[in-house]
């Protein structure tokens, strides 16, 4: 068989196995339609004993249900020894309560943080002051607890401790049997997974990849289980196995999705911080994923049912005070990766983004605070024993998985814009741009969806005053109309600042045609920074405006004090004046190089509105106001002249003396690295003057702008060799000295006395 042919014959193999596990989970799925679960646990163990004649009569009276169901477990509270005295004392303290004064009662339950540990102390106050103290309530739960639970040892609630562990045994087995199954059949079509954390930046992808292929066949498996459960009369053994499957399945989930979070960090100098994560805290994660589910399941009112609502109630609290000290564990154990993880960032995000830099810092320094907040009011609500840590513990467990969610979707959206593509940048830099801002809106979204849902989660007397108060719909009205108009700039800004930048360095070959002139390089930038004015300026407004501002008091005294300013800074005035003339006159440009009236000179760096900045030969920076400019020398515009003066002899003849010049300049125009830049022949302008010892013959070359002085050093160099070649001299100036004749001893003797009878007369 060709190679071709078996290839062919996998693939069938393959199509014919996954049209298998379709159409075997067809009849479940069809079952999961006609009567949908509802959320988490409840639905999942309340349709365990629901079989197609539960489903036929489903329109009995949900209250008569209800009662039967409240009878039965007083029914069995009552018929149990221990139960029965775990209830009559709870009724002993509650009448010995009522009997005295009551005390002032306390604050109601907030829904905020500190408000929620302020009330868990206030209500163990109370219930100290009132002799229900947690200490008693406790006694009592624990005694009717394990009462339930030595009736279950013990088969006095109808069901053996044997059917019980062989339903939950076989239970559990069939899940982890189809989960294997799956996941053998994943491995066979698609390979072995692949580990994330070992690639240092993995795609948004492959993580949704890693994510489905690790935790999808465990997901399946147990809503298979799940639909083959409800097909079957109602086990105790079958629920506590749903229990513990469900919560082993969470923990799981919880741990990928943590890991897939940490690696989208992994980059930099974070992987450090990641690596150590990864190592230590996989099974920490899993037992506070776990013992979150285990709580909630066993809260659940048909596992109280059935194994006694003390137990349930027992269990359910437990794993909860295990979650919240867990949290507190994780936030302290191992803050300082995740600080690291926080604070850490690009080189170039740190410098440009002061600000975000900073508020990174502080949250990175704080962000165990409102953990270790939460799992404090979880176990003062726990230790409180009257019930009430459901109202603590549960919105925090859905606001800790809500920012999970928000921070793994935040974290993606920004990888997608964080991305590099050299090329993609390179060619088409304004999609990148738009991606970024997309990116930001989508993440903007995101967090304050995560805040709207807060407010619903948490019912304290904050979020009921955010919700119902006359003062919502305004700010809402103007918090929407901030950020558009914040992004609307933005995205103006954008638009008209790739227009400029491509109209500043065209980034495609076939845009180099529209390469910018000297004037455009030295407009565009300063009208890039009056468009950035315009448009901040004009959103400050609007974005003031939308939030009820009245701005004409602040625009009439920013007229005076601008006219203030006018007078006091007349200089600035002038500057800018003559800037924008010197600017729209094209005086000078950017590159020129010119020669200030002041004294200085160099090449134009940077032109602003106000001042200019030359860099002279020795590489100085001059940085001269335009007020201060009164004549400028331009050596930069469309041509130049190399000037050149040679000395001859007054004997030499100027006729052989043009025709050298004229030679030799013809020689440097055929060289090829002068010729480009020599516009026109040599000019021998003639005899300029006369000298003590020597003919001045002066001559120029037109050539590029400032090109001029290589020109003439090169000229004069070929000009010395020529001289040299025809024998004429190179006539300096020379100074002449005459001596007189010396004189004898007799002459100068007389000279002496004729001079002292001068003196005496």
């Amino acid at each position: 068989m060709c190679a071709f042919a078996r290839r062919i014959e996998a693939g069938c193999f393959r199509w014919i196995v996954a049209l298998t596990l379709i159409a075997g989970c067809a009849p479940f799925t069809r079952g999961a339609l006609a009567a949908p679960l509802p959320a988490t646990m409840q639905g999942i163990v309340s349709l365990t004993g629901a079989s197609g004649t539960d489903a036929a009569s489903a329109s009995a009276p949900v209250n008569q249900a209800e009662m039967v169901r409240s009878l039965n477990s007083l029914i069995s509270t009552l018929d149990n020894d221990a139960s029965r005295s775990a209830f009559v004392a709870q009724l002993k303290a509650l009448r010995d309560a009522a009997g005295k004064s009551p005390p002032a009662a306390p604050a109601p339950a907030k829904g905020d943080l500190l408000g929620a540990i302020a009330s868990g102390i206030a209500s163990v106050e109370t219930n100290l002051n009132s002799g229900l103290s947690p200490m008693r309530l406790w006694e009592a739960r624990l005694s009717a607890a394990f009462g339930e639970l030595r009736a279950i040892a013990t088969g006095a609630n109808g069901v053996s401790p044997g059917r019980l562990l062989t339903g939950m045994g076989a239970t559990l087995a069939g899940w982890l049997l189809c989960a294997f199954v799956l996941v053998h059949v994943n491995r066979r079509l698609f390979g072995d997974i692949p580990d994330i954390a070992a690639s240092p930046n993995p795609a948004s992808v492959q993580l949704l990849a890693f994510l489905l292929r690790r935790s999808g066949p465990w997901i399946v498996a147990f809503v298979v289980v799940v639909l083959f459960v409800r097909a079957m009369p109602d086990a105790p053994g079958r629920t506590l196995g749903l229990v513990i499957a469900y919560a082993i399945l969470a923990g799981s989930v919880f741990s990928t999705l943590c890991v897939i979070v940490f690696t989208v960090f992994s980059t930099a100098h974070r992987r450090v911080a990641v690596r150590q994560l990864l190592a230590r805290t996989l099974w920490l994660l899993f037992a506070i994923g776990a013992c979150g589910a285990l709580g909630d399941a066993a809260a659940n009112a048909d596992v109280a049912r059935q194994f006694g609502p003390n137990l349930a109630g027992l269990v359910s609290t437990a794993a909860n005070l295990v979650t919240a000290l867990l949290c507190g564990y994780f936030s302290v154990a191992h803050r300082r990766q995740i600080t690291h993880l926080i604070r850490n960032r690009p080189f170039a995000s740190r410098r440009d983004h002061r600000f975000a830099t900073e508020a990174l810092d502080i949250l990175a320094s704080l962000w165990h605070i409102p953990i270790l907040l939460i799992a404090a009011a979880s176990v003062v609500a726990i230790l409180d024993g009257r019930g009430t840590e459901g109202t603590v513990l549960r919105p925090s467990l859905l606001s800790a998985a809500l920012l999970v969610l928000t921070l793994f979707a935040s974290a993606l959206l920004m990888h997608l814009a964080r991305r590099r593509d050299t090329r993609a940048q390179r060619r088409a830099p304004h999609l990148m741009r738009l991606g970024r801002f997309v990116c930001t809106l989508l993440v903007l979204l995101l967090w304050l969806a995560y805040a709207r849902f807060e407010l619903e989660v948490w019912s304290g007397p904050l979020a009921r005053l955010i919700r119902h108060s006359t003062l919502t719909p305004a700010f809402r009205q103007g918090l929407i109309a901030v950020t558009a108009t914040v992004f609307g700039a933005w995205f103006i800004w954008i638009v008209i600042d790739t227009v400029i930048l491509e109209a500043l360095g065209p980034n495609s070959s076939r845009n180099k045609a529209l390469s910018p002139g000297v004037r455009a390089r030295t407009m565009l930038p300063l009208v890039r920074n009056g468009i950035f004015m315009t448009v901040a300026s004009l959103a400050a407004i609007v974005a003031a405006a939308s939030l009820g501002i009245n701005l004409t008091p602040l625009l009439a005294g920013a007229g005076v004090i601008g006219l203030a300013v006018g007078f006091g800074a007349k200089s600035l005035v002038t500057d800018l004046i003559t800037g924008l003339f010197i600017i729209v006159e094209e005086t000078i440009s950017v590159g020129d190089w010119i020669d200030i009236d002041g004294g200085h000179a160099g090449t134009v760096m940077d032109l602003t509105i106000r001042t200019v900045r030359l860099r002279d030969g020795q590489g100085a920076v001059h940085t001269i106001p335009f007020s201060q400019i009164r004549i400028v020398k331009n050596l930069s515009r469309d041509f130049a002249y190399a000037l050149f003066e040679i000395r001859v002899p007054f004997d030499a003849d100027l006729d052989a003396i043009t025709r050298m010049i004229v030679d030799t300049g013809a020689q440097l125009a055929a060289d090829f690295r002068f010729r480009h830049d020599i516009l026109g022949p040599v000019e021998v302008l003639g005899l300029e003057r006369f000298e003590t010892n020597c003919i001045v013959v002066k001559g120029q070359i037109k050539t590029r702008p400032l090109k001029q002085w290589a020109i003439a050093r090169a000229l004069n160099a070929r000009l010395k060799l020529s001289m040299e070649e025809a024998g004429l001299e190179l006539r300096l100036p020379q100074m002449h000295v005459y001596s007189m004749p010396p004189r004898d001893a007799e002459s100068g003797q007389q000279e002496q006395e004729r001079v002292a009878n001068a003196e005496r007369t």
